[in-house]
């Protein structure tokens, strides 16, 4: 059976693609790539790996799902005719990367293989960058649009890191000017909900190549919509943690522990 091989490029292209990610890639037939991978192209072509981006297939103004149909067919066709394909993708597969859950729910149906290659992901990369322990708090990792449609309960006491609020309420990919169809106030809304408007907020995002910095834009949630206009499809929004009323600690436990 053919398979397809999913590998993780991290946040600095080829410089955090792990060592088993470049032994994959020396196996297959053909890697593809989607997004911007620092480095990928030149590495390839060095090592004559036959290769191919197909970030062009990912086109600007149309549907998100069209997209996805798109550049699943496409590798789809691949694959049929490749006893082994890679495609490489930005951070970690398995972190927001649409076309890897579909891809997995169509090799179910034993037409192909998938395997999955771990990279460091953005939230990686962002709890790097501030210095900050996802366990010291705990942490959460929301998508805006499941935030919103669901109305999730938020813990004001737990450190928030909301991803995609690049297309909020937006079916449609602005891939270059995100800004023009971002419905900001029902994000605001639902984050109203749990803070104050004085409420610390970040947008915030991780460097994709080794001579860029951090991008940490600092505001509050009154705000968001000029934080938001300073958007990209790298951002996240990071809500930092605040601590809990000493009401709520649990001082038999405490006890227990010996903590004082």
């Amino acid at each position: 059976m053919n398979k397809l091989s999913v590998i993780g490029s991290g946040m600095l292209g080829v410089n955090q693609i792990t060592r088993h990610g470049f032994s994959v890639i020396h196996t297959a037939s053909k890697v593809f790539w989607i997004g911007e991978i620092a480095g990928l192209e030149h590495y390839l072509s060095d090592a004559s790996i036959a290769h191919h981006n197909l970030s062009y297939l990912y086109e600007e103004g149309k549907r998100d799902t069209d997209n996805y149909i798109r550049i699943i067919a496409y590798l789809i066709r691949e694959v049929n005719d490749c006893e082994h394909l890679c495609l490489v993708v930005p951070g970690h597969p398995q972190i927001g990367v649409t076309i890897v859950q579909q891809l997995q729910q169509l090799s179910q149906s034993g037409g192909f293989e998938l395997f999955c290659f771990p990279g460091i992901s953005s939230f990686d990369a962002m709890i790097n960058d501030i210095w900050l322990d996802p366990l010291e708090e705990g942490a959460s990792l929301l998508d805006a649009n499941r935030l919103i449609i669901y109305d999730y309960m938020m813990e004001p006491c737990i450190n928030y890191f909301i991803y995609h609020v690049c297309s909020i309420g937006n079916i449609k990919t602005d891939y270059l000017i995100p800004q023009k169809s971002n419905k900001v106030s029902y994000l605001k809304s639902k984050l109203l909900k749990h803070y104050q408007r004085t409420q610390q907020i970040f947008l915030f995002s991780a460097a994709t190549c080794d001579e860029e910095a951090p991008d940490k834009i600092e505001g509050t949630l009154s705000q968001l919509e000029d934080l938001l206009a300073h958007v990209t499809y790298r951002h996240s929004l990071y809500i930092p943690a605040s601590l809990p009323n000493k009401m709520r600690v649990n001082y038999e436990f405490l006890k227990e522990i010996n903590i004082t």
